[in-house]
Order: C-alpha cells, then structure tokens, then sequence
C-alpha cells in the first residue's frame, strides 16, 4: 500500500473555471517548493495553503474527453470501451479488442485517488485561518470551513469513483504516516464504504459551509446568473446528488445480491464484502433522490428548454444549447472542457469533424448499436411495429442541425423520421454540416470508399459514422468563423437524477405514477409523446410492467445521457452484458467502410451494410476493474474482484 501513499506537495493542478468566466486559476505547488518545504511550512502561508487545496481538485473525472492520446481512468474512455462510441487512435482505441488481465489493465484511478485522499486529510488536519485583514490571500475563518467542506466533499467523491469502478476499496478514514512499515489494509465490504460516503456526505450538507448552488435566482438569464467563478467548487446541491447517486448504485443489482460470484468474495479473515439482496436500500436511494428534487425546486433546477413562438418546446435546440452554456439544468460541472479548442487540451472538436472539412482528424465513432438505440420521432424503438422504420432505399431528410435546416438527398432511410437527439448526436453518411462549407455547398459527410473520410489514410473513422453531440454549431475552422466555444463540462445534471428517480420507484412499486412522470419529462423535452400517450392511442403500453419499465428506463438513459460517461457504469451496476442481453457487449458494428456509397443495397460492395467492427472478448470479471495488480503485490490483506 506504500505505493499509494507516495508523499506529494504539488500534483497535477487544477484551474478552477478555464475561460467560462474572468477568473484566477488555483496553482499548482512546483516540485522546487515541494523539495524545500516541509508540511509546517506550507501550512504557515496562505498562498501555499490555497494552492495544496486547489491540488485536491485533481481527483474529479472529466468527461468531454472521449479517449485518443488523453485517455486515462479520468477522462470518458468508458463511452468507447461501453460501445457507444469507437476511437480511430490512441491507447484505448483497441483495448477491448484486445483485452486484458489483471497484470495488464489499464485505466486506472487508485493510486491517484488514494493519493488524493490522504492530501486532503493532511488539508483537514492542518488548515487554519490565516493572514492580515490587508493580504489578498487571507484565509478567514469563514473560508477554512468551506474550504474543509470542499475537502471532505472530494474524499467522498475520490471514495465513489473508486467504488463505481472496483466494488469495496480500503477504507481509510485519517492521514497515514507515508513512512509506516504497516500500510497493509483490507479492502472495506460495500456496506461500510456506502455508509462512511454517506455520512461524510451528510456531515457536509448538514454544515452549512457550502453554497447552496451557483444560481442567483434574482437574476433572469445570462452569464451573470450564475458565479462561474467558482464553477468546479461544489455546492450544498452537488452534495446531495452525490450522496443520491451512490445509494443508486448501493440498490443497483452489481453491488445489491446480484453478482452471484462477488457474494462469495472474502477478506483474508473471513469477512465477505458484497451483501445479500437488501429491498430497502432501493428505499433509501429514493429518499436521497427525493431529496435531491426537494433541493432543485428551492434552489431553481430545472430541464433545460427553448421555447417557440407558439409554445411549444423546441425540442433540437433544447437538446442541442444543454451543452453550449452554464444553465438551469446543471448541478455541477467543471470548467475544463476538451471541446475549448482554445485550451491546450482542446481536441475534440478536431476529433470529431469529417477529414475533408478543414481541420478535421475524424477519430471519435459513434457505433451502430448506439445508432439503433436512438428512438424514432414517434417515440417508439426501431424494433417496435408501426413505426414505418426501414433500411430498403434512400429518401430526403431535413437537418435540424444545418443553419438553414437544410433538406439533404439521397439520405439512408436508416436515418430518416428518427428524433431530435439522434440528429444532435450522429453524423451519418451524407449529412450537411451546420454551416456549409464554401468550396461545397452541397457538402455532405462521406465515409464511404473514395469519399472525404474513407479508410485510404491510417486514421479514419472506424465504422462510417462521427459523434457530433456537444459541437458547437457556429465553429468552422476557415474565413471569419468563430474557432472556439468555451462550454461547460457537465459532471451532474437534472435529467440524469430524474431518470434515477424513475428508476428506484419502478423497483419499489411499477405501479407509482412518478415512473412514468419522470421518464416522460425527459421525452417531453426531446420532443417525443410521453408513454401516457403512447399508451392512451394505443401505440404502446407500458404502465404498470416492471420489466418493461425498466427496459424503458434504461432505453431513455442511454439516449438522453449518449456520450457522457455513464453507460459504462450503467450498464454494469444492471448487470446487463452478457451474450443476448440488452447490452451485449461482444461486439460493435457500423457500416461497410470497404463498400462504395452507390453500390447496391445489401450487397457485399455496398457502404450500406451492417460490419461487424470489433469481436470484444467480454467476460463476466469485466463487471468490475481489477485491483491493480501491482497494489495485491505490496499489500497482502487485499484480495481480488471475482473472476479475475
């Protein structure tokens, strides 16, 4: 365990706000500071002691980052190794491919995470109020105690990431001198890392030392509505969708009696660390989530929408400026978007535009089943009877997205009449740009062979198809376009707990009426008549089937939240993975690269040809990452996930 505990002044850093907003950058400690001070020293000076907190931001993930040369166990490789998406490059683009072990796997958040744990006990330990009246790096009484919220908030955050990727950690619950000989800890059971996160969590809602959110409600819009300043620091909201969210996952199936063989997973003196099924902890969750809802209508939260003239919501433009702004929906964020293609790390924007419009690399896929996921514009499923969905020619389909909602030609008839969120989402072979570019006004994207971005260079997009969710539609890189947008990167938003919402009460009761609420909250937005209506006109009924429900449930999440770094988790807290379930995760398809666009439908030479890209050797250990393996080596009082 001493490798975890490895003494560290400086770290990585952290900027607080990154061009949201005019605002001072938290600083790292330099190495050269970190060599000649000891802990008493930093701790004496206001500036240093600011700057060791700032640090302690380092352990949030940051999820507009989909892979490529970035990836790491803190950005969003999980949509990619989910198949959501596929990457052309880098360490994580073959990874599931391939497959790994417990020697060799990747990806991992524990040494940094325990890292980060032990430096905020030392924070905790040590902070004081200090400075004169006159230094502008003061710490006041007042800001000690939010600055030890913020602490005990990211311990708490540090210990759920950890959780939501390996099960039950080592619980370690004070600062540990990096020199004992006797850094050997067993791994916690589930039960006692949930409730130490809970009550932690509880303790900093209950302090008062928080804001309570970043909304000043006296204010009607804009920037200025929000204090963008501080944009990454939580608030008293963010500690109660975080304190939700784990009792979610504490009911789910993967941590709730329903990994037959985590249950007979034992620390070395017999204690088993995955409990029995426990009914009541769906219970529990849904009070947390009550509480979180509780909070969004006194605080101001609510689903993002964009209004038309008559009324009625604009469900592209709704599902689309979610993304481009700070706004109503978002609990919290950070400021640290990969899409800023002004910041160092602003790549994705890059990433995902076609090869031949300017600067664009096309490395960030969408796959097929994601492609199949998505509903169409009745709200039904593609597999559902009556929805007119076919893939037997070519049609016209408007673009929403264009700036002029452009009427596109010869379009596949697998992309027509599908809803709003598809089109914000997928470029798919053939659709205009938001902007047409000038050489081309009749531009369309081409994946197809000979075609823009084809396969004939070493990065192509993999399987015929681009991510275009979170792009912003004014960047062109040419003539006097804008070249960049700074958007928030959203960690917790609103719809994301009120399908959680709907997910607890259907477990509890299939018949509540919120189950059906709530997930038709979220198709009202996207402009999709509700299950109600579906129901009332015969279409579809679902109301009252738990299985259905909750099929339904986990459809709408994985539409609405596309991209954004929760299906991996998802998927797997369901236990839904294996061979013919609804998450297969075996392999990913998309379109014939090898095929030419005007080739016969159903054909070998055709583009339009369901590919298997990837055969994914998944495997039931997969329901949880390894414990490092290196970490079983030093400490031997921890023991493995099952299977591995």
């Amino acid at each position: 365990m001493e490798r975890i505990w490895k003494k560290m002044i400086g770290a990585l850093g952290f900027t607080l706000c990154m061009a949201l907003a005019a605002c001072s950058d938290y600083l790292d400690v330099s190495n050269e500071i970190a060599e000649s001070l000891d802990l008493e020293a930093v701790f004496r000076n206001p500036a240093y002691t600011r700057q060791w907190h700032a640090n302690l931001f380092n352990c949030i993930s940051e999820y507009s980052c989909t892979g490529g040369n970035n990836a790491s166990g803190f950005t969003n490789v999980w949509s990619s190794l989910c198949g959501e998406t596929l990457i052309s490059s880098g360490p994580s683009s073959r990874l599931m491919e391939a497959g790994y072990n417990s020697s060799n796997a990747p990806l991992h958040r524990w040494w940094v995470l325990y890292r980060e744990i032990r430096d905020a006990f030392i924070f905790l330990k040590r902070v004081t109020p200090l400075g004169a009246v006159e230094d502008e790096q003061q710490l006041t009484e007042e800001s000690v105690r939010r600055m030890k919220a913020e602490a005990k908030f990211l311990i708490a955050y540090s210990y759920f990431s950890l959780f939501e990727l390996y099960g039950p950690v080592p619980l370690l619950t004070e600062e540990v001198d990096p020199e004992s000989k006797d850094l050997n800890f067993p791994r916690a059971t589930v039960d006692e890392l949930v409730d130490y996160i809970d009550r932690l969590l509880e303790e900093v809602i209950q302090s008062g030392d928080l804001p309570p959110t970043l909304i000043n409600a006296a204010i009607p819009d804009g920037n200025e509505r929000y204090n963008l300043n501080e944009i990454v620091r939580p608030t008293r909201s963010a500690a109660i969708a975080l304190r939700a969210k784990l009792w979610v996952y504490a009911a789910s199936p993967l941590f709730n009696g329903g990994y037959a063989e985590a249950l007979e997973v034992k620390n070395n003196d017999g204690e088993y660390l995955f409990p029995p099924y426990d009914p009541e902890k769906w219970k529990i969750a849904k009070k947390r989530l009550e509480e979180v809802l509780e909070d969004a209508e006194a605080c101001g939260y609510r689903l993002y929408k964009v209004y038309q003239t008559d009324g009625s919501i604009d469900a592209d433009r709704s599902v689309y400026e979610v993304f481009q702004a700070y706004n109503d929906e978002i609990i919290w964020a950070t400021g640290r978007n990969y899409y800023h293609t002004g910041s160092q790390d602003g790549v994705m924007e890059e990433n995902t535009t076609p090869r031949d419009l300017y600067k664009g690399w096309a490395h960030v896929c969408v796959t097929q089943e994601s492609v199949d996921g998505f509903f169409m514009k009745d709200g039904l499923t593609i597999d559902d009877p009556g929805t007119g969905y076919d893939e037997s020619g070519f049609t016209e389909v408007v673009n929403p997205c264009n700036d002029r909602k452009r009427t596109d030609k010869n379009i596949f008839t697998m992309y027509a009449d599908r809803e709003p969120r598809f089109y914000a989402a997928v470029t798919y072979e053939g659709k205009s740009w938001h902007i047409q570019p000038r050489f081309n006004y009749d531009w369309g994207a081409g994946f197809a062979k000979g075609e823009g971005s084809d396969n004939s260079v070493g990065d192509y997009p993999r399987n015929g198809y681009l991510l275009y969710k979170f792009k912003n539609r004014q960047i062109m890189y040419t003539g006097d376009y804008i070249k960049k947008w700074a958007r928030p990167s959203i960690l917790f938003r609103l719809a994301d707990f009120y399908l959680y919402y709907a997910e607890v009460c259907n477990e509890i009761d299939p018949e509540d009426e919120c189950v059906i609420d709530y997930l038709d909250k979220i198709r009202e937005r996207a402009g999709l008549l509700g299950y109600r209506e579906l129901a009332a006109t015969g279409k579809k009924n679902i109301i009252g089937d738990r299985k259905l429900q909750r099929r339904a449930i986990q459809q709408e999440r994985r539409v609405e939240l596309f991209a954004e770094g929760q299906r991996f988790f998802d998927i797997r807290r369901w236990m839904i993975c294996g061979e013919g379930e609804d998450a297969d995760q075996r392999f990913v398809h998309g379109m014939n690269m090898n095929g030419e666009r005007n080739r016969p439908l159903g054909t070998d030479q055709s583009f339009y040809r369901r590919t298997l890209i990837e055969n994914r050797p998944w495997k039931r250990a997969m329901y949880l990452h390894p414990i490092p393996f290196d970490e079983l080596q030093v400490n031997k009082k921890i023991v493995q996930n099952p299977l591995w």
